[in-house]
């Protein structure tokens, strides 16, 4: 009894390791933007100019997705896989029947929008991240809204003194 439960679990992890039920697990609109990114990156012959043939497939996301009714970002890896890259545009996408390559780079990418604007997408190696952290900084984070600015904020000469509710 207790080697079949070991069997389960030892596939169930090797199928969430081969990253096919993370995929899965995504939302919809989620997954919306995961193929985009497979999309770019499998289509950026500067991501592959190592393996030009191979088709990259979604791995994981890193962090939190974060949606609102005007923006989103989602941050994501990639991966290099034994199913060779598609020929046509409308095949890059996620493809759970391929499994991931060992030894090879995770690719680090970024969807995301603001304000209705077109998407932006990037796609780094995961050890060339930092030097797309400005880049990605300007470009997906999020605009504040309804917040204190300066110009609310009362100048030095407007600040009463000897009340108790000034301060």
């Amino acid at each position: 009894m207790e080697m079949s439960g070991f069997l389960v679990t030892s596939a169930a992890l090797l199928f969430i390791a081969n990253g096919q039920s993370n995929y899965d697990m995504l939302m919809e609109v989620d997954k919306k933007h995961v193929d985009m990114a497979i999309r770019y990156a499998n289509k950026n012959s500067e991501i592959q100019k190592n393996n030009p043939k191979e088709h990259l497939n979604f791995f994981k996301v890193v962090g939190q997705s974060e949606i609102n009714a005007r923006e989103f970002k989602i941050n994501l890896l990639l991966k290099a896989t034994d199913c060779p890259k598609a020929s046509r545009d409308s095949e890059h996408k996620h493809r759970p029947e391929c499994h991931f390559k060992s030894r090879r780079p995770y690719i680090n990418c970024v969807v995301c929008r603001k304000d209705f604007h077109d998407p932006y997408i990037d796609c780094v190696l995961d050890k060339d991240v930092k030097k797309q952290d400005n880049i990605r900084y300007d470009k997906c984070t999020f605009l504040l809204h309804g917040g204190p600015t300066m110009l609310l904020l009362p100048a030095e000469e407007d600040l009463q003194t000897g009340c108790l509710d000034c301060f």
